[in-house]
């Protein structure tokens, strides 16, 4: 047992199991690591300046602030477990002014170093990101502004972030947004799709309610879909154009999972590990149950146990 949270009782044993899956597949953690693709998720601070409904958040603190001094140790910690990647969340990470030390910071430990932001205050943070060396940007955006940015029957990309789009566009760093797409916005969303990605940008869209009596069994996901197809389509005959993604839902499956009581609650599996603004470490977002405190006296063991915990999908 890790520090004084009550975790699991069977969490070691849970462990054990994994490492011992490994074992039989001939994987080091850094393996399965790389070939999961899970990356290093830290969040600098817990508030927030917007209230997004699609937020990835859950059961995060909303206070709170992480020290450089930790990230300096947790980092190096998560490379030497096999982490190649790094990405700076929040809350809004970039409410910190000091946001680009974060990135110099990790950037002398991984080259692939990234933060997810709502982009409000990027006119602010943007030339400190890319001093720091900013490899990847993630803009998690609401369709509201995008409506004020566009016309009656069409959205448009606001000022705020158009030099976030120029800038990204010369390859200064790789941008992607994260695009809320309600149910009644499918003709919206396809002519600004065709706008972002002319400009070299990748977007990647996900499924949302809109308010209503719209029920969620009604929401036109093949529509989406094909959408998704037609545009991908589309770009694949223009040169430099940008890539749609659709987000995708992973049941939860592996020893971990199988395991949790939050099962019938779980929506997706996660595919990073946490370190929260709190310093615990959370090897998924859907559940607490698995959250245990970063341990600086120990702290390999503490991020290699937790990254066990977070690769555990899909065996």
């Amino acid at each position: 047992m890790l520090g004084q949270l009550t975790v699991p009782r069977r969490r070691d044993d849970v462990i054990d199991q994994i490492r011992s899956r490994l074992a039989e597949r001939g994987q080091t953690l850094a393996d399965a690591i790389r070939e999961r693709e899970l990356y290093f998720r830290i969040s600098v601070v817990g508030t927030c300046n917007l209230s997004c409904t699609f937020c990835h958040n859950e059961g995060a603190p909303a206070s709170g602030k992480i020290s450089l001094g930790v990230v300096g140790e947790a980092v190096p910690a998560a490379v030497r477990a096999g982490f190649t990647r790094v990405q700076f969340t929040g809350g809004e990470p970039l409410l910190r002014p000091d946001i680009g030390d974060f990135v110099r910071l990790a950037r002398e430990h991984v080259d692939d170093v990234g933060v997810t932001t709502n982009g409000t205050y990027l006119p602010q943070r943007l030339e400190a990101l890319l001093d720091a060396g900013l490899a990847r940007m993630h803009v998690s955006l609401q369709t509201e502004p995008l409506v004020e940015a566009g016309t009656k029957d069409a959205w448009g990309i606001p000022d705020w972030l158009m030099p976030t789009v120029e800038r990204a566009a010369s390859g200064a760093f790789t941008l992607r947004l994260n695009l809320p797409v309600p149910a009644d916005s499918l003709d919206r969303t396809e002519a600004f799709l065709y706008l972002l990605t002319a400009r070299g940008v990748n977007v990647k869209v996900f499924s949302v309610l809109p308010e209503g009596e719209v029920r969620e069994d009604s929401y036109p996901l093949a529509a989406l879909n094909a959408l998704v197809d037609r545009v991908n389509a589309h770009n694949s005959t223009v040169p430099g154009a940008g890539e749609v993604l659709l987000r995708g839902f992973r049941p939860p499956a592996g020893i971990r999972c199988s395991t949790c009581g939050d099962l019938p609650r779980c929506k997706e599996q996660s595919h990073s590990l946490r370190l929260g603004a709190d310093l615990l470490l959370r090897p998924c977002l859907a559940t607490r149950t698995w959250d245990a405190p970063l341990q600086r006296d120990h702290i390999d063991a503490s991020v290699t146990e937790a990254a066990l915990l977070a690769l555990d999908y899909a065996w």
